[in-house]
């Protein structure tokens, strides 16, 4: 895929600029990340190990993926969930290693209904300025820029997951937004064509 030229892209993000400027995405951005704090709130380690059913339903609703999963997440054993989502967070392991756990078939750590949305929203939440969320609308945006990654035919979901979170730190870094959920933001409004 080669990347659109520089004036596009410099068109693209002074359009978004502009618009963030009046207030246009605040919506948008409320909708997605509107409760943030309570969903860090709910992963601090010594809060995920002691998280009711409650407060992982909770938790789902906060994160900014598609509720379709919720119900078949919620559908793991409580001690489960709780475990997963510290490995996720917080095991001594490459960031790697741990979302392959986590995603793949193989995986030690796999939850029902966990899948990159959920992954990438747990650690973006966590740690905004080295995670990005991964969703439709972030592989539109990265698409529609000319640099969504190419995989490999039976690349696994980790190494998929990798890929996009490098391509998302690096148009971070190259933009210099002030954290990767801004940078969601401006890939949203370009896979809806608002810019």
């Amino acid at each position: 895929m080669q990347p659109i030229p520089q004036r596009t892209f410099q068109n693209y993000l002074d359009r978004f600029q502009e618009l963030e400027a009046t207030g246009a995405f605040l919506k948008m951005h409320q909708r997605k990340w509107g409760k943030a704090d309570r969903a860090k709130e709910l992963i601090q380690e010594d809060r995920l190990n002691n998280l009711s059913v409650e407060e992982a339903e909770e938790l789902y609703r906060c994160l900014p993926v598609p509720q379709t999963k919720r119900k078949e997440f919620l559908s793991n054993p409580l001690q489960e969930i709780r475990e997963c989502l510290w490995f996720l967070l917080y095991e001594q392991l490459m960031y790697e290693m741990r979302v392959y756990e986590f995603l793949d078939e193989m995986g030690g750590y796999r939850l029902k209904g966990g899948d990159q949305a959920l992954a990438a929203a747990l650690l973006c939440t966590r740690d905004p300025d080295l995670y990005g969320p991964i969703n439709t609308n972030t592989e539109k945006g990265l698409r529609a820029l000319g640099v969504f990654p190419t995989f490999e035919k039976n690349e696994s979901q980790a190494g998929r997951f990798q890929k996009v979170q490098e391509t998302l730190f690096q148009l971070f870094r190259t933009i210099g937004f002030n954290d990767l959920r801004t940078t969601d933001d401006f890939l949203e409004a370009l896979a809806k064509g608002m810019l």
